[in-house]
Protein backbone atom coordinates (compact mmCIF):
# COMPACT_ATOMS: atom_id res chain seq x y z
CA UNK A 1 0.00 0.00 0.00
CA UNK A 2 2.69 2.33 1.34
CA UNK A 3 4.61 1.77 -2.23
CA UNK A 4 2.06 3.75 -4.67
CA UNK A 5 1.48 6.53 -2.04
CA UNK A 6 4.09 7.42 -0.24
CA UNK A 7 4.50 7.16 3.41
CA UNK A 8 3.42 10.76 3.60
CA UNK A 9 0.15 9.60 2.70
CA UNK A 10 0.64 6.51 4.73
CA UNK A 11 0.83 8.75 7.64
CA UNK A 12 -2.25 10.96 6.40
CA UNK A 13 -4.44 7.60 6.15
CA UNK A 14 -3.09 6.13 9.71
CA UNK A 15 -4.35 9.59 11.35
CA UNK A 16 -7.87 9.19 10.11
CA UNK A 17 -7.98 5.72 11.55
CA UNK A 18 -10.52 5.35 14.66
CA UNK A 19 -11.30 2.17 16.62
CA UNK A 20 -14.15 1.01 15.99
CA UNK A 21 -17.35 0.95 18.23
CA UNK A 22 -16.94 -2.75 18.93
CA UNK A 23 -13.35 -2.70 19.96
CA UNK A 24 -13.17 0.25 22.27
CA UNK A 25 -13.83 -2.00 25.34
CA UNK A 26 -11.34 -1.84 28.62
CA UNK A 27 -8.58 -2.94 27.14
CA UNK A 28 -7.23 0.28 25.14
CA UNK A 29 -7.35 1.79 28.67
CA UNK A 30 -5.43 -0.52 29.99
CA UNK A 31 -2.73 -1.27 27.82
CA UNK A 32 0.84 0.16 28.74
CA UNK A 33 2.57 1.18 25.23
CA UNK A 34 5.60 2.75 24.33
CA UNK A 35 5.81 4.20 20.82
CA UNK A 36 10.14 3.96 20.61
CA UNK A 37 11.43 5.77 17.09
CA UNK A 38 14.19 3.27 15.56
CA UNK A 39 16.93 5.34 16.05
CA UNK A 40 16.81 5.70 19.65
CA UNK A 41 16.85 1.65 19.66
CA UNK A 42 19.97 1.90 17.68
CA UNK A 43 22.20 5.27 15.79
CA UNK A 44 23.10 3.19 13.33
CA UNK A 45 19.73 2.56 11.84
CA UNK A 46 18.98 5.98 9.78
CA UNK A 47 16.02 4.54 7.74
CA UNK A 48 12.67 4.71 8.81
CA UNK A 49 8.82 4.90 8.39
CA UNK A 50 7.51 5.35 11.48
CA UNK A 51 8.01 3.90 15.26
CA UNK A 52 8.50 0.76 16.61
CA UNK A 53 5.48 0.02 19.38
CA UNK A 54 5.59 -2.17 22.12
CA UNK A 55 2.03 -2.92 24.11
CA UNK A 56 1.13 -5.64 26.38
CA UNK A 57 -2.60 -5.54 28.72
CA UNK A 58 -0.66 -5.55 32.64
CA UNK A 59 -2.77 -8.62 33.69
CA UNK A 60 -1.22 -11.08 30.94
CA UNK A 61 1.59 -11.42 33.07
CA UNK A 62 5.34 -12.53 31.92
CA UNK A 63 4.51 -15.65 30.66
CA UNK A 64 2.65 -14.41 27.51
CA UNK A 65 4.23 -15.26 24.39
CA UNK A 66 5.41 -12.04 22.03
CA UNK A 67 4.21 -11.46 18.93
CA UNK A 68 6.65 -10.10 16.77
CA UNK A 69 4.13 -7.69 13.85
CA UNK A 70 6.71 -6.32 10.97
CA UNK A 71 5.00 -2.93 10.60
CA UNK A 72 5.48 0.25 12.55
CA UNK A 73 3.08 2.91 12.69
CA UNK A 74 2.86 5.87 15.04
CA UNK A 75 1.32 4.27 17.90
CA UNK A 76 -0.49 1.28 18.46
CA UNK A 77 -4.28 3.12 18.27
CA UNK A 78 -3.30 4.71 15.11
CA UNK A 79 -2.40 1.75 13.56
CA UNK A 80 -4.06 0.28 10.48
CA UNK A 81 -4.15 -3.02 11.47
CA UNK A 82 -5.54 -2.19 14.96
CA UNK A 83 -7.92 -4.65 15.24
CA UNK A 84 -5.82 -8.01 14.49
CA UNK A 85 -3.23 -6.61 17.13
CA UNK A 86 -6.32 -6.20 19.69
CA UNK A 87 -7.05 -9.36 18.92
CA UNK A 88 -3.96 -10.72 19.68
CA UNK A 89 -3.78 -8.16 23.00
CA UNK A 90 -6.65 -9.75 24.55
CA UNK A 91 -5.54 -13.37 23.42
CA UNK A 92 -2.34 -13.08 26.17
CA UNK A 93 -0.08 -11.87 23.32
CA UNK A 94 2.25 -8.62 24.07
CA UNK A 95 2.64 -7.08 20.79
CA UNK A 96 6.02 -5.87 19.57
CA UNK A 97 5.49 -3.95 16.16
CA UNK A 98 8.95 -3.51 14.09
CA UNK A 99 9.38 -0.62 11.85
CA UNK A 100 11.64 -1.28 8.52
CA UNK A 101 11.96 0.79 5.31
CA UNK A 102 8.52 -0.06 3.05
CA UNK A 103 10.09 1.26 -0.21
CA UNK A 104 10.81 -0.25 -2.97
CA UNK A 105 8.36 -2.75 -3.03
CA UNK A 106 9.46 -6.28 -4.28
CA UNK A 107 6.91 -6.50 -6.98
CA UNK A 108 8.80 -3.17 -8.01
CA UNK A 109 11.68 -4.70 -8.51
CA UNK A 110 11.34 -7.83 -9.27
CA UNK A 111 8.74 -7.89 -11.92
CA UNK A 112 10.44 -8.73 -15.17
CA UNK A 113 13.12 -10.48 -12.59
CA UNK A 114 14.03 -14.32 -12.08
CA UNK A 115 15.36 -16.15 -9.35
CA UNK A 116 16.65 -15.51 -6.94
CA UNK A 117 15.32 -12.17 -7.01
CA UNK A 118 13.03 -12.21 -4.44
CA UNK A 119 15.02 -14.46 -2.27
CA UNK A 120 17.90 -11.91 -2.93
CA UNK A 121 15.13 -9.32 -1.64
CA UNK A 122 13.61 -10.63 1.64
CA UNK A 123 17.43 -11.75 2.52
CA UNK A 124 18.18 -8.20 2.34
CA UNK A 125 15.42 -6.58 3.75
CA UNK A 126 15.31 -9.40 7.03
CA UNK A 127 19.40 -9.42 7.46
CA UNK A 128 20.82 -6.68 6.06
CA UNK A 129 23.51 -6.46 3.74
CA UNK A 130 23.40 -8.78 0.43
CA UNK A 131 22.69 -5.11 -1.57
CA UNK A 132 20.59 -6.09 -4.96
CA UNK A 133 20.19 -3.99 -7.81
CA UNK A 134 17.72 -0.98 -6.75
CA UNK A 135 18.18 -2.29 -2.50
CA UNK A 136 20.91 -1.65 0.13
CA UNK A 137 20.35 -2.16 3.73
CA UNK A 138 22.78 -1.88 6.20
CA UNK A 139 22.92 -4.82 8.77
CA UNK A 140 21.59 -2.91 11.28
CA UNK A 141 18.73 -1.62 9.24
CA UNK A 142 17.63 -5.33 8.66
CA UNK A 143 14.49 -6.60 10.67
CA UNK A 144 16.46 -9.22 12.68
CA UNK A 145 18.96 -6.52 13.89
CA UNK A 146 15.65 -3.47 14.59
CA UNK A 147 13.96 -6.58 16.58
CA UNK A 148 17.13 -6.95 18.62
CA UNK A 149 17.68 -3.27 19.29
CA UNK A 150 14.06 -2.93 20.02
CA UNK A 151 14.36 -5.66 22.61
CA UNK A 152 17.61 -4.28 24.38
CA UNK A 153 16.10 -1.06 24.07
CA UNK A 154 12.49 -2.04 26.49
CA UNK A 155 14.70 -4.12 28.76
CA UNK A 156 16.87 -0.90 29.61
CA UNK A 157 14.64 1.17 29.91
CA UNK A 158 11.59 -0.48 31.30
CA UNK A 159 13.33 -3.43 33.45
CA UNK A 160 10.78 -3.74 35.68
CA UNK A 161 8.56 -4.81 32.53
CA UNK A 162 11.00 -7.75 32.06
CA UNK A 163 11.38 -7.59 28.25
CA UNK A 164 14.26 -9.36 28.62
CA UNK A 165 13.29 -12.81 29.50
CA UNK A 166 12.47 -12.42 25.06
CA UNK A 167 16.62 -12.03 24.97
CA UNK A 168 19.17 -14.53 25.02
CA UNK A 169 22.89 -13.37 24.76
CA UNK A 170 21.46 -9.99 23.45
CA UNK A 171 19.45 -11.59 20.58
CA UNK A 172 15.74 -12.24 20.15
CA UNK A 173 14.19 -15.60 21.47
CA UNK A 174 12.52 -16.31 18.38
CA UNK A 175 11.67 -19.79 19.45
CA UNK A 176 9.23 -18.40 21.85
CA UNK A 177 7.65 -15.68 19.46
CA UNK A 178 4.98 -15.49 17.68
CA UNK A 179 6.22 -14.04 13.88
CA UNK A 180 3.78 -12.06 11.64
CA UNK A 181 2.86 -8.51 9.59
CA UNK A 182 0.46 -7.83 6.61
CA UNK A 183 1.24 -7.57 2.60
CA UNK A 184 4.82 -6.99 2.50
CA UNK A 185 5.30 -7.63 6.40
CA UNK A 186 4.05 -11.23 6.23
CA UNK A 187 5.98 -11.81 2.93
CA UNK A 188 8.92 -10.81 5.32
CA UNK A 189 7.76 -12.99 8.30
CA UNK A 190 7.43 -16.21 5.91
CA UNK A 191 11.04 -15.50 4.89
CA UNK A 192 12.36 -15.13 8.15
CA UNK A 193 10.53 -18.39 9.63
CA UNK A 194 12.34 -19.97 6.40
CA UNK A 195 15.80 -19.55 8.36
CA UNK A 196 14.97 -19.43 11.96
CA UNK A 197 13.01 -21.14 13.94
CA UNK A 198 9.86 -19.34 15.86
CA UNK A 199 7.35 -20.70 17.76
CA UNK A 200 4.45 -19.62 15.58
CA UNK A 201 4.23 -17.94 11.90
CA UNK A 202 0.90 -15.79 11.39
CA UNK A 203 0.57 -14.59 7.06
CA UNK A 204 -1.53 -12.04 6.17
CA UNK A 205 -2.29 -11.89 2.89
CA UNK A 206 1.38 -12.56 1.22
CA UNK A 207 3.80 -13.93 -0.01
CA UNK A 208 2.88 -13.85 -3.48
CA UNK A 209 5.83 -14.04 -4.80
CA UNK A 210 5.93 -15.06 -8.54
CA UNK A 211 7.69 -14.04 -11.99
CA UNK A 212 5.11 -12.74 -14.67
CA UNK A 213 7.33 -13.61 -17.33
CA UNK A 214 7.56 -17.28 -16.29
CA UNK A 215 4.12 -17.64 -15.08
CA UNK A 216 6.71 -19.33 -11.83
CA UNK A 217 6.67 -18.87 -8.28
CA UNK A 218 9.91 -17.92 -6.37
CA UNK A 219 11.97 -20.91 -5.55
CA UNK A 220 12.34 -20.33 -2.00
CA UNK A 221 8.62 -20.89 -0.80
CA UNK A 222 9.15 -24.58 -1.62
CA UNK A 223 13.05 -24.59 -0.16
CA UNK A 224 13.66 -25.82 3.24
CA UNK A 225 12.36 -23.97 6.45
CA UNK A 226 13.57 -24.21 9.61
CA UNK A 227 10.02 -23.48 11.22
CA UNK A 228 8.29 -26.74 11.02
CA UNK A 229 4.81 -26.77 9.04
CA UNK A 230 2.56 -27.26 12.10
CA UNK A 231 3.50 -23.92 13.16
CA UNK A 232 2.46 -21.91 10.14
CA UNK A 233 -0.48 -20.13 9.42
CA UNK A 234 -2.16 -17.49 7.24
CA UNK A 235 -5.44 -15.91 6.35
CA UNK A 236 -6.19 -13.92 3.18
CA UNK A 237 -9.29 -12.91 0.98
CA UNK A 238 -11.13 -14.78 -1.45
CA UNK A 239 -11.82 -11.30 -3.29
CA UNK A 240 -8.32 -10.18 -3.76
CA UNK A 241 -6.65 -10.25 -6.90
CA UNK A 242 -3.69 -12.44 -5.35
CA UNK A 243 -5.57 -15.15 -3.71
CA UNK A 244 -4.71 -18.00 -6.77
CA UNK A 245 -1.95 -16.95 -6.18
CA UNK A 246 -1.17 -17.14 -2.51
CA UNK A 247 -3.53 -20.58 -2.63
CA UNK A 248 -0.36 -21.56 -4.84
CA UNK A 249 2.53 -20.21 -2.50
CA UNK A 250 1.07 -21.23 1.25
CA UNK A 251 0.58 -24.56 -0.30
CA UNK A 252 4.61 -24.51 -1.27
CA UNK A 253 5.48 -23.01 1.74
CA UNK A 254 4.01 -26.22 3.19
CA UNK A 255 0.79 -24.16 5.43
CA UNK A 256 -1.77 -27.41 6.06
CA UNK A 257 -5.28 -26.64 4.64
CA UNK A 258 -6.88 -26.65 8.08
CA UNK A 259 -4.11 -23.69 9.24
CA UNK A 260 -5.37 -21.41 6.55
CA UNK A 261 -8.48 -19.35 6.79
CA UNK A 262 -10.01 -17.48 3.86
CA UNK A 263 -11.74 -14.01 4.02
CA UNK A 264 -15.02 -14.77 2.10
CA UNK A 265 -17.03 -11.19 2.92
CA UNK A 266 -16.06 -8.50 0.50
CA UNK A 267 -14.52 -5.36 1.83
CA UNK A 268 -17.14 -2.49 3.85
CA UNK A 269 -14.64 0.16 1.89
CA UNK A 270 -14.45 1.39 -1.22
CA UNK A 271 -10.93 2.05 -3.39
CA UNK A 272 -9.24 5.64 -2.53
CA UNK A 273 -6.18 7.24 -2.32
CA UNK A 274 -3.49 4.57 -0.37
CA UNK A 275 -6.49 1.87 -0.26
CA UNK A 276 -5.99 1.12 -3.94
CA UNK A 277 -7.19 -2.87 -2.75
CA UNK A 278 -9.67 -2.69 -0.65
CA UNK A 279 -10.02 -6.56 -0.39
CA UNK A 280 -6.36 -6.75 0.44
CA UNK A 281 -6.88 -4.44 3.43
CA UNK A 282 -10.31 -6.67 4.82
CA UNK A 283 -8.32 -9.10 5.73
CA UNK A 284 -6.90 -6.76 8.54
CA UNK A 285 -8.59 -3.06 8.63
CA UNK A 286 -8.08 0.34 7.14
CA UNK A 287 -11.84 0.89 7.40
CA UNK A 288 -11.82 -2.30 5.50
CA UNK A 289 -13.01 -5.20 7.66
CA UNK A 290 -16.17 -6.31 7.25
CA UNK A 291 -18.44 -5.90 10.40
CA UNK A 292 -22.08 -6.88 11.39
CA UNK A 293 -24.59 -4.26 12.14
CA UNK A 294 -23.21 -4.05 16.21
CA UNK A 295 -19.67 -3.50 14.30
CA UNK A 296 -18.32 -6.30 15.28
CA UNK A 297 -15.68 -7.75 13.13
CA UNK A 298 -16.90 -10.86 10.86
CA UNK A 299 -13.10 -11.93 10.55
CA UNK A 300 -12.34 -12.14 14.68
CA UNK A 301 -12.98 -16.18 14.98
CA UNK A 302 -10.47 -16.01 11.66
CA UNK A 303 -7.85 -14.11 13.75
CA UNK A 304 -8.73 -15.84 16.91
CA UNK A 305 -7.47 -19.46 15.01
CA UNK A 306 -4.41 -18.15 13.29
CA UNK A 307 -3.19 -16.27 16.33
CA UNK A 308 -3.94 -19.22 18.86
CA UNK A 309 -3.35 -17.92 22.73
CA UNK A 310 -0.35 -16.38 23.86
CA UNK A 311 -0.62 -17.90 27.12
Amino acid sequence: MRGVAGFVLFVCLLSCVRVPVALATDWAARMVEHDVAPQDTDPAIRKTDANNVAAYLPDTGESGRLLVFFGGAPSLRRSPTIPFLADALTRHYRVLMVDYTYNPPGVQLCSSGQDPCFEQYRYAKIFGGAPMPGLSIAPSEGLVSRTAAMLRYLAREWPAEHWDRYLENGQPRWGDMTVSGFSQGAGLAAFLATRIPVGRVVLLSSPWDHYQQTGSLAAWLSGPSATPGARWWGMYSAHEAQAPWMAKTYAALGLAPDHIRIVTDAAQCAPRPGVFMPNHWAVAELGCTPRDEAGRFLEQPLWDAVLGSGG
